[in-house]
């Protein structure tokens, strides 16, 4: 008998037990269906953190001075408090131990092949700004021109702040265009506001800037801005530093790599060659640091808590297995007069077993699909629910309904190897 005869047997016999059938195939749709949905809304929560942490900049590179003396946290202090070391004693870093302009130009010049920007910033402060019954709330940040690379800053009109405007410490500024609704009250495009100047108090300092650009705000949370929302104004880092009189050089940078670059190595060799710079510094050394490390030590914390409660949800398949062998030993039993004709018309043991192997797994397969359908779609509302994209996984989808067949293989076995072991004449007596 072909396979297609055994199928075409098989789904007559289902479709004569309807309501059995269904409830064979229960365990089996709440098992797949479980798991499914467990892992669409885990890959879509692991998606959607790995595109927020990517859009802040995951592969980016912090280089920091540290102080050299400085108690790492283990986890063993977390449960041994004796183990602190509470004889560490926190040292503010003066200007020779900062980053300096020629370390940077050196690095950049080293590893030019491979870095896409460095960024430098120092938040000189909050300030609020009126101009008559207009008012604006802004965070000055003195920053260098590759900080709009990492930042992705859109221009609308003018420029952003160049290298050349640090050098020379113009007092020039990038501000939002939020900044210039709010500002002037809406009387005034972005182009029309590039040359006009407001003025700033800061640390009781006052600081007049000249527009040189408008830059778009983009709110993090992707709403409108308000009244009260603060929008940066970005000035020459140099201008930033002269005017609150801080000390030249820096305690953080920010770096870019290229897109193709190993991002492991370049973190790696980008602490190695500033730590390099302070092998003489008794106090303090440069550390480097990425959010990538922590990404993926987030997704494989995910992944283990998405691979735990699927593997619960699977002992369901478990109970649907057991469910189906009951079934198909009961279906045996029912039709042991069929079993002894065929046997008595030259059917051979092996084709009986593969007929009710079959019937076993056509049983779990329509259950795997109905389980398939029932996960993506509980799983995609969970995920939308949630806020996050629904990313059903193919593989899993493929892995569950191949996982549904081998239940039936296996839990469909002893029932058919039953059936081939009939002796035909007791078949043909049974009543």
């Amino acid at each position: 008998m072909s396979v297609f005869e055994n199928v075409r047997l098989a789904l007559s016999s289902l479709m004569a037990n309807k309501l059995r059938a269904l409830l064979t195939m229960l365990g089996i749709i709440i098992g797949i269906g479980s798991v499914i949905t467990i892992v669409t809304i885990g890959d879509s929560l692991t998606g959607s953190l790995n595109a927020e942490m990517s859009g802040f900049g995951a592969r980016n590179v912090t280089v920091n001075i540290e102080q050299k003396d400085m108690p790492m946290f283990t986890d063993d202090m977390a449960s041994d408090d004796s183990s602190f070391d509470y004889s560490y004693e926190y040292v503010e870093p003066t200007s020779k131990d900062f980053l300096t302009d020629e370390m940077i130009a050196s690095y950049r010049k080293t590893f030019s092949s491979v870095i896409e920007a460095i960024s430098v910033t120092e938040n000189i402060g909050s300030a609020k700004l009126t101009n008559g019954r207009y008012k604006a709330n802004v965070t000055l940040v003195g920053t260098n021109a590759d900080n709009a690379v990492l930042e992705k800053i859109q221009m609308l009109s003018g420029r952003y702040v160049t290298d050349a405007d640090s050098r020379t410490g113009r007092a020039v500024g990038v501000v939002s265009d939020l900044f210039v609704k709010r500002y002037f009250g809406g009387k005034v495009t972005p182009q029309q506001a590039l040359g006009k100047s407001f003025a700033a108090d800061v640390g009781g300092k006052n600081l007049r800037l000249y527009i040189c650009g408008v830059y778009q705000y983009k709110q993090p949370d992707g709403k409108p801005g308000n009244a009260d929302t603060e929008t940066n104004v970005y000035l020459p880092i140099g201008t930033a530093k002269q005017s609150m009189q801080s000390p030249a050089g820096y305690r953080t940078l920010t770096v870019r790599p290229k897109q193709d670059t190993d991002s492991a190595k370049f973190l790696r060799d980008t602490g190695t060659y500033f730590s390099s710079f302070y092998t003489r510094n008794p106090k303090f050394t440069a550390t480097a640091s990425s959010m990538e490390s922590m990404l993926k030590s987030m997704n494989k914390m995910l992944g283990n808590v998405k691979l735990g409660i699927s593997a619960v949800a699977a002992i369901s398949l478990l109970v649907g297995g057991i469910g189906v062998m009951n079934i198909m030993m009961v279906s045996v039993t029912e039709r042991t007069r069929e079993i002894g004709v065929r046997m008595a018309l030259g059917a051979k043991g092996r084709v009986i077993r593969f007929q009710f192997i079959v019937e076993a797994m056509i049983i779990c397969l329509i259950g795997g699909i109905i389980g398939v359908v029932l996960g993506v779609s509980l799983g995609s509302i969970g995920a939308t629910l949630m806020k996050f994209p629904a990313k059903p996984s193919i593989p899993a989808i493929l892995i569950a309904v191949a996982f549904s067949m081998g239940i039936g293989v296996f839990f469909g076995y002893y029932p058919a190897n039953n059936a081939s072991k009939l002796d035909p004449i007791e078949a043909l007596r049974y009543e």
